[in-house]
């Protein structure tokens, strides 16, 4: 089991919820005197380490999958919601498109992202845009989260966002640095360095 938390302060025990103090985090193998799990201190990562993380993700997948979006959308010759060009009457027709035929438009560019960070987190624990900041996802047991883990923490991260995105940014507030996928998963984005 992990514990940690932004300020140094150890959170609760991943396994039973019971608070930790300074003095059971601070022996040479601690132990959760509540339920007797093995501990592993780390060192969380905040929320500016993971915006700039997805940001870096964004512009792999922009660099990446856009292009092959583009062809697509070139060979098929559909240019799906974007019919009216880029200025005012473009984005006017633009709002008037049905939401739902909008996400079957973007389907094959979302499928890409999927695909990209299911498959980097579910192997290794951590996107490009992770390994360049030094954080990583892990699982209670401090392994990488696995891939149905992995495709779970994908679908919280999209039902994290429909509200504004409040899923995500409760990471700021949240003593332990966590998301709603994270908790949904079981999951925690530590610190390498």
């Amino acid at each position: 089991m992990i514990f940690g938390s932004k300020k140094g302060v150890p959170g609760p025990c991943p396994a039973c919820d019971a608070p930790l103090d300074a003095a059971v985090v601070q022996q040479s193998s601690p132990t959760c005197p509540a339920c007797g799990q093995p501990l592993v201190p780390v060192r969380v990562a905040g929320f500016w380490r993971r915006l700039l993380a997805t940001m870096v993700d964004s512009v792999i997948l922009l660099l990446t999958a856009g292009p092959l979006f583009y062809g697509l959308i070139s060979v098929t010759g559909n240019p799906g919601p974007l019919r009216g060009g880029l200025g005012l009457d473009g984005v006017l027709q633009f709002l008037a498109v049905d939401p739902i035929d909008i996400l079957l438009w973007c389907a094959p560019l979302l499928g890409m992202a999927a695909l990209y960070f299911i498959l980097f987190i579910a192997l290794s624990g951590k996107t490009p845009g992770q390994k360049l900041v030094g954080i990583r996802v892990i699982n209670r047991a401090g392994g990488p989260p696995g891939p149905w883990r992995s495709m779970l923490r994908l679908a919280g991260t999209a039902l994290g966002l429909a509200p504004g995105g409040l899923g995500s940014l409760w990471m700021a507030f949240d003593r332990e640095k966590r998301a709603f996928h994270d908790y949904l998963t079981g999951t925690y984005v530590v610190r390498e360095h």
